[in-house]
């Protein structure tokens, strides 16, 4: 890929021209590079050849967590810090519309390092564009070399594949009576899921594991937080595949054949916009009833939804023809749902959609 030799801007249909685009305005979205927006974008996804038969999107994000863990090699820490903030890195720390554009990100960094009045704000925050500059031209040699690292074994690439929600072991002797979980989205952009959990208890049991993962970006900081009849017992913790589980204590342990009602909430906490499926994973040794609900930002409707069963049937990536039982109706205002019975352990059951592109 050329590269410039000194200063000015770099060749439009280089990396580091895809590297700044990708840190444009609110910063990296997943969509964008996987359609190649723009011509540094292009060479971004043309330079990594991750396999083909990908979905376009898993082969951006893959692309995308690459380029992240370069970031976190970068030796300047000056450099590091300013592509951190310019990839909204950690994700955690740059929620909010106070961070979608690269100068917000920058004053942040300015007032990080201790930067009190204006002037001092501006002049460090000029400062950290000048150490992205730096940052990416740097960054884009070593995406590079770690492209064709990448490109030059048959499987390396896998390693960055996005997959399925990671599922542990789940050695509970309960079984589910009833599920419901709705998924609330801004925009394209999941916010949370909400469930509701009515389980039949085999043998005394004092907890749940629930597991935390956002479709689009395992890594992003997901929250477990306990709505009802149910506590948050220590930290969270990060799981190898993403994601990160926790422990909900129940009021009282449970006897053999005891009913118990408890309800949490996972809130997603990123940036990147959703891809277009979500899944349930049943655990426990059965689950009679799973009400899947999702509700869509009218400003962003899908305009094709249907419900799938990963045992029954593929991973639902094949799109319905009309007329298909599978096909749902979305409501005006976004809303959608779906109930499966009789869901054996092990499956996973979900929603899948085509949405418009965003404009």
């Amino acid at each position: 890929m050329p590269r410039r030799p000194g200063g000015g801007e770099p060749p439009r249909d280089s990396i580091e021209a895809g590297l700044r685009d990708l840190a444009r305005d609110p910063g990296p979205d997943v969509r964008r590079l996987s359609r190649g927006d723009t011509a540094g974008l292009q060479a971004i996804m043309s330079a990594a050849r991750t396999p083909s038969g990908w979905p376009r999107e898993a082969r951006a994000t893959a692309v995308l967590t690459v380029i992240q863990e370069l970031i976190q090699q970068l030796t300047n820490p000056r450099w590091r810090a300013a592509a951190l903030a310019a990839l909204r890195l950690p994700a955690d720390q740059y929620i909010g519309p106070d961070y979608d554009s690269l100068a917000g990100r920058w004053r942040t960094l300015a007032e990080r390092e201790g930067a009190l009045s204006d002037s001092d704000i501006r002049r460090l925050a000029e400062a950290y564009r000048g150490y992205w500059s730096t940052a990416a031209n740097h960054l884009a040699d070593t995406v590079e070399r770690r492209f064709e690292e990448l490109n030059d074994s048959s499987d390396a690439w896998g390693r960055y594949r996005v997959g399925l929600p990671p599922s542990p072991p789940d050695p509970l002797a309960i079984s589910f009576d009833r599920t419901d979980v709705l998924y609330r989205f801004q925009g394209y952009r999941g916010l949370q899921s909400i469930s509701y959990r009515w389980l039949i208890a085999h043998a005394p049991v004092d907890h749940y594991e629930p597991v935390g993962w956002y479709y689009n970006d395992p890594n992003a900081p997901v929250e477990i937080v306990p709505l009802a009849n149910c506590t948050l017992a220590g930290p969270l913790r990060d799981l190898p595949q993403g994601g990160r589980t926790g422990t909900l204590k129940f009021a009282h342990t449970l006897d053999g054949g005891e009913r118990y009602f408890f309800a949490y909430m996972i809130v997603f906490n990123s940036q990147q916009p959703c891809r277009p499926t979500v899944l349930y994973d049943v655990r426990g040794q059965e689950m009679r009833s799973l009400t899947v609900r999702a509700q869509f930002d009218p400003k962003a409707m899908p305009y094709r939804c249907w419900y799938f069963d990963m045992g029954a049937q593929s991973d639902g990536s094949d799109v319905p023809p009309e007329g298909a039982p599978e096909l749902l109706g979305v409501a005006p205002n976004g809303y959608v749902e779906h109930n499966f019975e009789h869901c054996l352990r092990g499956r996973k059951y979900g929603l899948r959609w085509l949405w418009n592109e965003p404009t």
